[in-house]
């Protein structure tokens, strides 16, 4: 199977925010490449952007779009070379570290993210910022795969 993180910030960003988040996706260890909304897959229409915003896919490192090991939630040997911690739990968090740097690098009032299996959106949940690292680790533990969730996260 193949796992996707894609999304989107709002709003549009300034020239300085998005040199700044480009130099952050420069040094980043994840693969975070610039797409076209029209790449977002299965979103629903009212969860389409509109005009110029920072459209984005994270896989695994630069240049591949899967985020295979990042957010599968297998335990793997402690010798296991992926690049990446054995712990599924460790992995998410360099999402969720990365997804939060991202919003605050840019001053996000939103932040809208897709984590699924093969583009699929089973569920939509609006949540705070506050509460993103809990809501997304609980889902993970609930479904122990990828949650098929898109979530809009509010910022402000």
């Amino acid at each position: 199977m193949s796992s996707f993180v894609d999304g989107y910030i709002e709003p549009i960003l300034s020239q300085v925010d998005l040199e700044n988040l480009m130099d952050y996706i420069e040094n980043s260890q994840l693969g975070i490449e610039r797409i076209t909304k029209n790449e977002l897959y299965n979103y629903p229409d009212y969860l389409i952007p509109s005009g110029n915003v920072f459209s984005f896919i994270i896989g695994d490192v630069s240049g591949y779009p899967n985020a295979t090991y990042l957010i599968d939630y297998c335990e793997y040997a402690p010798d296991t070379d992926i690049a990446f911690p054995p712990d599924p739990k460790e992995r998410l968090d360099i999402l969720i570290n990365t997804l939060i740097d991202m919003i605050k690098i840019t001053h996000a009032s939103k932040l809208v993210v897709s984590i699924n299996d093969c583009n699929q959106i089973e569920t939509i949940k609006k949540i705070k910022f506050a509460e993103m690292r809990d809501v997304i680790h609980a889902d993970f533990a609930k479904y122990q795969n990828p949650p098929d969730t898109l979530y809009e996260i509010i910022c402000e």
